[in-house]
């Protein structure tokens, strides 16, 4: 089997969850068109990508991450770095002919998110996002049900996500609550991921009217320990009019004490409706109004190999998956579409999308009126 190698480019948190789906993609699928090899991986110093290196499983180590993107020894870029580093990285990569895969969200503003997605197109490689949430069995077997028919005409759309990460008042200032660093809060943040949902299942966002909060105006440097102003939101929500005729409502926090991770989705049709929860990411509860009145009620569907995705994994009903196994799939996508074998679900034009809907929910908030969302 050709090997297919990659370079990492950041060490953190979202380095260890990229390898290891990395790691367990050729043990879950097998005949797999392509072998993800872990060739290297960069982080910020020396020390800091040896150790990385060590942990994760790379062959090699490197701090300078033009070298990994100009290796000839690299055939894929994946990137992992604080959002306002994507676009100067995901450019740089793609203009040395590779394969790139970048975390959500794409960039920090719309335009870099449209040249990323544009310079991708015309160079002809595989580009991907990883808004793999929706990658998850339960949202899939969700768009199936939509699909077919069986819950009619979508009407309506309520999606979340609720941490409280934020909620802190002492926790210190990072790049997440910096515009500068992170481009916006919560909304291109955790939002992003419901953005994209909510597009899968219903379709493109027509217009929006929002309002945001931010509840912790000022966090101490860790470096300095004096106070530095948050110019993010901690808290968004807002109205939406999609194309097909359905609205909608999103709220995304990182400031509800208690959710920790409360991600989720219901959805309203003319014959049926499906009610989704992170929290229990293994079920989609899914009523029929069709069904006789004597036994109507929300039944719950628990993932297994009947539904799509869920068979990579255990070949048992009821056996459960969890938030790496996503990362896994979306890495099958990756290899798959590398091999010349499909698409990828997620590919820069939805982080594109996402971001359009992020741009038009703050323009809204600032002049309190409803926005179009380009198209």
């Amino acid at each position: 089997m050709a090997a297919l190698r990659i370079g990492i480019i950041g060490g953190g948190y979202m380095a260890r969850a990229h390898s290891v789906a990395l790691a367990n993609l050729p043990v879950y699928v097998e005949g797999l068109p392509l072998e993800p090899v872990r060739e290297v991986i960069c982080d910020a110093t020396d020390e800091l990508a040896r150790a990385a290196a060590e942990a994760f499983g790379f062959r090699r180590w490197s701090s300078d991450w033009r070298a990994v993107v100009e290796d000839p020894e690299v055939d894929v870029i994946d990137i992992v770095l604080p959002n306002a580093m994507h676009h100067e990285v995901v450019l740089a990569a793609i203009a040395a002919g590779k394969h790139v895969t970048c975390e959500k969200p794409l960039a920090n503003t719309a335009a870099q998110a449209e040249e990323m997605t544009r310079a991708a197109q015309r160079a002809g490689i595989v580009h991907q996002i990883g808004l793999n949430w929706r990658l998850a069995p339960a949202v899939q077997q969700a768009r199936r049900l939509i699909d077919d028919g069986t819950i009619g005409e979508v009407r309506d759309f309520r999606g979340f996500w609720l941490a409280d990460f934020g909620a802190d008042d002492t926790a210190p200032m990072t790049w997440k609550y910096s515009r500068a660093g992170a481009g916006s809060g919560a909304l291109g943040d955790t939002g992003s991921h419901v953005i994209d949902i909510a597009r899968y299942l219903v379709g493109d966002f027509d217009s929006v009217v929002g309002l945001s909060r931010i509840h912790v105006p000022y966090r101490r440097d860790p470096a300095t320990g004096e106070a530095v102003e948050v110019d993010v939101e901690d808290d968004s929500a807002f109205l939406a009019e999609f194309t097909g005729g359905a609205y909608g409502y999103l709220q995304n926090t990182r400031s509800s004490p208690g959710r920790k991770n409360h991600c989720g989705f219901e959805l309203h049709g003319t014959k049926g409706s499906l009610v989704f929860d992170w929290e229990r990411m293994n079920e989609l509860n899914f009523y029929d109004s069709r069904d006789p009145k004597d036994r109507q009620g929300f039944r719950t569907l628990l993932m297994g190999p009947a539904h799509p995705y869920a068979g990579h994994f255990w070949r048992v009903p009821g056996y459960q998956i969890g938030f790496g196994e996503t990362k896994t799939l979306q890495f099958l996508e990756l290899v798959k579409a590398i091999a010349g074998d499909g698409q990828v679900q997620t590919g820069f034009e939805e982080g594109l999308r996402a971001k359009q809907v992020e741009e038009a929910v703050e323009a809204s908030v600032e002049a309190r009126a409803w926005q179009q969302v380009p198209r």
